[in-house]
Formats: structure tokens, C-alpha cells, sequence
């Protein structure tokens, strides 16, 4: 004949579920949180790579890595640039503390300041002065552009300023391939220019 329970007797028994589901749910917390760790480091792990003699760590969605007690980022990593064809005579050091310019700046730029711009003095968006006397400005030559600067042989829109390649210069124009290619202090980008950006970078820093 089933025991009718007391009052006292129903208490105990849910105090003791609570006490068994309270531990169950540490338990499970517990376990939880040793999982997310394990996976945490396992995912650390694999966001170490080493190219070339150098370690890179994946942070905040780029490439970063440590030169010479500075850190530098980027997209790409050196393999993943190693098919685009660098031909440049500048190095790093021909940046530090001179002006820099850019012609037809794109996302490409930010790619460029984010590891050169504690170096050089300052940076301004300009036009290049072919020996022709022509300017190129937006990939596009003089002859497709309609403002006259106060130099009659030279067009340019937004009245930038007018460099050649005797100073820093980075142009970024239009190609169906990605490459990159130097006239003097003159940088040209084609193609895909956050990859062109990054194999300039690596070429520069002797990576």
C-alpha cells in the first residue's frame, strides 16, 4: 500500500532534486567552458603560420608579424602573393621620413599607411607628370580629363598637386593582371590591388 507523504517528506525530496539538478548543471557548465578553451587553443594554433622563416599570427582579420620590434599587417600572406610578378628598385628605407603619394587612391591605401605610415613624413593624393608632359590621374590619361592646371601642358582634376617620379609615388591603375613595376621612385600597381600592395610590401621588407 503506497505511503501517503508528508508535507516535510515533499520538501526533502525537491530540496535534493534541486541539489542534483544544480550539480548536473555545473556539470554541464563546467564542461562547457573546458570545451570552448580546447577549442579556443586548438583555433590559436592553427592561426600560426610560419613562410619563409617568419611567424605570422592571424589578429583582428590580417596577417600581423613582428620585424624588427615593429608589427606589420597584412591580407595576404607570402604565399598567396608569391604569383605576382614584382619589378621595383625603391626599398624601405626610401620612404622613411619623405612625403608620399598617391595616385588614384583606392582600399589599396590603407593597406600601404597601416605598415608605412609611422615611417614617412606625411602623404597626399596627387597626379603623375608623364615626361610627355602628360599627367595621369584615376587610370586615366590627360586626354580624357577636362581641367587645366595653371601648367597649360598638364591636366588634372581637383587641382592635385603635379609630381613626377623624382618623388614617392604609388599609382594604382586598372589591369587584368596583378603586377607591380617601378620607373625611378615611381610605384605602379595593376590588377588586384589589395595583392599587389601586399607583394610590394613583402618585396621591400626583403620577405
Amino acid at each position: 500500500m503506497r505511503r501517503i507523504k508528508s508535507i516535510a517528506d515533499i520538501e526533502r525530496a525537491r530540496r535534493r532534486n534541486n541539489i542534483i539538478m544544480g550539480v548536473g548543471m555545473i556539470f554541464l557548465l563546467l564542461a562547457s567552458t573546458a570545451g570552448f578553451a580546447i577549442m579556443n587553443a586548438d583555433s590559436e594554433e592553427e592561426s600560426v603560420v610560419e613562410e619563409l622563416g617568419f611567424e605570422f599570427v592571424r589578429d583582428g582579420g590580417m596577417w600581423k608579424l613582428i620585424l624588427d620590434e615593429s608589427v606589420f599587417g597584412f591580407q595576404y600572406l607570402p604565399s598567396e602573393v608569391e604569383d605576382v610578378d614584382v619589378n621595383v628598385s625603391v626599398e624601405f628605407g626610401d620612404y622613411s621620413g619623405k612625403a608620399l603619394y598617391f595616385v588614384n587612391p583606392n582600399e589599396g591605401v590603407g593597406e600601404v599607411l597601416n605598415n608605412l605610415g609611422g615611417y614617412i613624413l606625411r602623404y597626399q593624393e596627387s597626379c603623375l607628370q608623364q615626361d610627355s608632359r602628360e599627367s595621369v590621374v584615376g587610370g586615366r590619361w590627360s586626354d580624357d580629363l577636362g581641367n587645366l592646371t595653371n601648367n597649360s601642358d598638364v591636366f588634372c582634376d581637383e587641382n592635385l598637386p603635379i609630381k613626377d617620379c623624382d618623388s614617392n609615388l604609388i599609382i594604382f591603375d586598372i589591369g587584368n593582371e596583378t603586377r607591380v613595376y617601378g620607373d625611378n621612385n615611381c610605384v605602379f600597381i595593376e590588377g588586384d590591388f589589395l595583392k599587389g600592395v601586399d607583394a610590394f610590401l613583402y618585396d621591400i621588407l626583403d620577405i
